[in-house]
């Protein structure tokens, strides 16, 4: 495990698999790249013969798998084929991660997933949102929290329960736009590289406003 530990939500794994830089995500973060059950979950890989489990029911990079292989099925125009195709090649790449030993699973112990329930209960207004989190994002909350651990989220909401839970306190955390441009302050990659990083991102669908780079 890396000696600084992290948790990373699907937003920040699949953008990163989806523009080709899992490496660099690992660069930045620690090897192996750390996710919970709720994001990726190998079990969803091998379900038991005859049955298709409903998206619902899977992991969240399950279902992202699962959304970009219909997409790259039932494209249409010779361009988008082959652009759902590069995408449902670089999005299933998280299997290859987790063969290789390159990411790993986390279990939530019994005051994690106590926690994560109630970010995704009713119970979340208690922190000040309206609207529940996600598996991933709640599951992500609970292990940062509880263990002191990096969180890696683009989820505003996530981190403002951060924000009540740590009081005062200063916390770990890093954001898409964040990790960029440390991987250009580091040398990792040019200036140049990560504002294209940034625009391709975007144009695949993470929502951020403005450049990179003032």
């Amino acid at each position: 495990m890396s000696e600084n530990s992290h948790i990373i939500d699907t937003v920040v794994l699949m953008y990163f698999l989806l523009v080709g830089q899992e490496r660099l995500l690992g660069e930045l973060l620690g090897k192996p790249l750390q996710v919970p059950l709720a994001v990726y979950d190998p079990d969803d890989r091998t379900p038991q013969a005859g049955t298709v489990p409903r998206s619902e029911f899977l992991s969240e990079m399950r279902q992202s798998v699962r959304h970009y292989e219909s997409g790259a099925a039932y494209a249409e125009e010779e361009e988008a084929v082959d652009h759902e195709i590069e995408s449902f090649t670089r999005i299933k790449r998280v299997d290859d991660l987790y063969d290789d030993g390159d990411l790993v699973p986390v279990s939530m112990t019994s005051d994690e997933r106590s926690l994560a329930a109630r970010l995704q209960s009713s119970e979340v207004a208690t922190y000040g949102l309206k609207v529940a989190l996600g598996p991933g994002e709640a599951a992500c909350v609970a292990i940062s929290y509880q263990r002191g651990w990096t969180i890696a989220t683009d989820d505003a909401d996530a981190l403002k329960v951060l924000d009540r839970l740590h009081g005062a306190r200063d916390y770990p955390y890093e954001r898409i736009r964040k990790l960029l441009k440390r991987a250009a302050n580091e040398g990792r990659v040019t200036r140049e590289d990560a504002s294209r990083l940034h625009g391709e991102m975007r144009s695949l669908g993470f929502w951020d406003t403005g450049q990179l780079f003032d």
